[in-house]
This record gives structure tokens, C-alpha cells and sequence, in this order.
């Protein structure tokens, strides 16, 4: 879909498997923000073949001389790896395989198979030095996460006003917006990041049993989280997505996690049932978020 300005300037195209929507922007800015995202997509999706991703992938268990920006993304998913204590891992390429996530998500079927042998985090063996990078045997990189919430914040930041940019539900604003968030509630976002993850969405079957593509990097399989969607508030869009992850991955440690690192987060479960932790009720009280 081409970007095209609409009503007070927003606009909206599809890239990175989500829709994307553009909210203050010139014809201009939103062309350069769709060319982006593509640009990006190119380089980083496990499904465009030739990828900078797939190239490397492919090369597994060699050193690898990377791009610069391949480089710079690494060394953002290693950081959140650090942060997280591993929970967001960026070495689970083959996990997501395994379960079936092996092609653009909209061309993924419930398959009769069962999945694939587990495939848990190779962390420890990932290296960059530079741009070198050694990737251990057997392992696949998945940096869409890292990529697609850094895009949106790179995104904002090529707009010259107040305005916000939407990927998949994951939000970057400046001056202000009201965000939708699970289960009909609204919060306003003064200015920062705003990010959902969760099983709710992205999810199949294989053999009956029920995946999704936020794998648990000490099993190497779907997680067993006791929430459905885990929204987060952030400075920018990259660490309230890094977050939200790893509150889902943390289970019923999320809530505390988050109050430990002053991040406010709402959790909801399979039934409908709301929790927010301390942070989130104290950033509402005072910010209305962030």
C-alpha cells in the first residue's frame, strides 16, 4: 500500500508484517518514513530473500563481516538481552521456526505437524566485535522486534512537528495522543513509547497445540505466560517494547520486575481480567502516562 497523506495529515501503509500509520506528517515525511520501513524490511526480515538477516543466518558457525546498520542492531538486541537478563533474546530465529512461524504471518496455517524439536537461546556464543560478527552453528537471528520498534522511533524523529507513528499497535508519540489499549480503555501518551505484547495475536496450531511467536529462551518453545497482552509505557518506543516482552516472558514476576526498573505496565489475561502495577497507577496519577 503507498503512504499517502489523509485527514490532518495522517497516513498509513503496510510494512514489517503490520499496518503502519503516520500521524502529523507533510506528504513528504511520510514518504520518507515509508521508505524506511522498507528499507529496514529489506535488510532484517526473516522472509525477504537475500536479506542482510537471511545472509547472515545462512552463514551460521562463520565470522561475518556485517553493515554497519545490521551491526548497530545487534548491538541494540544484545543490550536488551543484558537488560533483561536474557528473557528478550535475539538467537530464537530457529525456536520460531520450530513452532511454525516460518514464513510472513499472514501466510501461516494451522498445520496438522507437530512442531519441530525445541530451540533454545545460543546467547551465550553470539559476538560482535565492530562489525564482525560470530554466530554460533546451528543458530538463526530474529531482530524484528529490536528493528521494527527502533524504526518507529527513528520514524518520529524524521517529523518536524508535534505527531506519532503506529506499527502493529506499537506507538511513538510526540505532543500528545490518546492510545487504545486492550480491552477498550484508553490512556493518553504525552510523549515517549507505548507497546503491547502478548500471545493474543500472532498464534496457530500445530498438531492441536496452540503457538505463538513470544518463545522463552530457556525452553526454546511458546511461552506459558499467565497473561494474554502486557502493555507498556517507555521513553521511547524501543524500550517500552524491550519491556513489555519481558514482562509477558516473566509471568507473574512482570508486574514487580516493572516497578524494579520504574516502568509502568498493564497486564491482562485470556479472560479479560485487568492488573496494573504500582508504576502504572502512579504514572496516570501524574502524567496520564508518560
Amino acid at each position: 500500500m503507498n503512504a499517502a497523506p489523509g485527514v490532518n495529515g495522517v497516513c498509513r501503509f503496510d510494512s514489517m508484517g503490520c499496518d503502519v500509520v503516520v500521524g502529523g506528517a507533510t506528504a513528504a515525511e511520510c514518504g520518507t518514513v515509508q521508505r524506511l520501513f522498507a528499507h529496514r524490511d529489506r535488510i532484517f526480515s526473516r522472509f525477504v530473500p537475500g536479506s542482510e538477516l537471511n545472509r547472515v543466518n545462512e552463514g551460521a558457525g562463520r565470522v561475518t563481516l556485517v553493515s554497519v546498520e545490521f551491526a548497530a542492531m545487534v548491538e541494540l538486541a544484545l543490550t536488551a538481552a543484558d537488560q533483561t537478563q536474557g528473557m528478550v533474546d535475539p538467537t530464537l530465529g530457529r525456536a520460531l521456526e520450530a513452532a511454525g512461524y516460518d514464513r510472513d504471518f499472514a501466510a501461516v496455517r494451522d498445520d496438522p505437524r507437530p512442531a519441530g524439536p525445541a530451540a533454545p537461546s545460543s546467547l551465550d556464543g553470539l559476538r560482535l566485535r565492530g562489525r564482525v560478527l560470530e554466530l554460533p552453528a546451528g543458530t538463526a537471528l530474529d531482530l524484528n522486534g529490536v528493528v521494527k520498534a527502533q524504526t518507529v522511533d527513528d520514524a518520529l524523529a524524521l517529523l518536524a512537528g508535534p505527531g506519532y507513528v503506529s506499527a502493529g499497535g506499537d506507538v511513538a508519540s510526540r505532543g500528545g495522543l490518546s492510545v487504545a489499549l486492550p480491552g477498550g480503555e484508553r490512556v493518553e501518551l504525552v510523549f515517549g513509547g507505548l507497546a503491547t505484547s502478548g500471545s493474543d495475536r500472532r498464534r496457530w496450531r500445530r498438531a492441536g497445540t496452540l503457538q505463538h511467536h513470544l518463545i522463552d529462551p530457556r525452553s526454546g518453545r511458546p511461552a506459558r505466560s499467565p497473561w494474554a497482552q502486557v502493555t507498556v509505557c517507555g521513553a521511547a518506543c524501543l524500550s517500552a517494547d524491550i519491556a513489555a516482552k519481558a514482562a509477558f516472558l516473566l509471568g507473574d514476576e512482570g508486574p514487580d520486575w516493572l516497578d524494579d526498573h520504574g516502568l509502568p505496565g498493564r497486564f491482562r489475561t485470556a479472560d479479560g481480567a485487568t492488573l496494573t502495577n504500582q508504576s502504572w497507577r502512579q504514572s496516570l496519577r501524574e502524567h496520564a502516562c508518560i
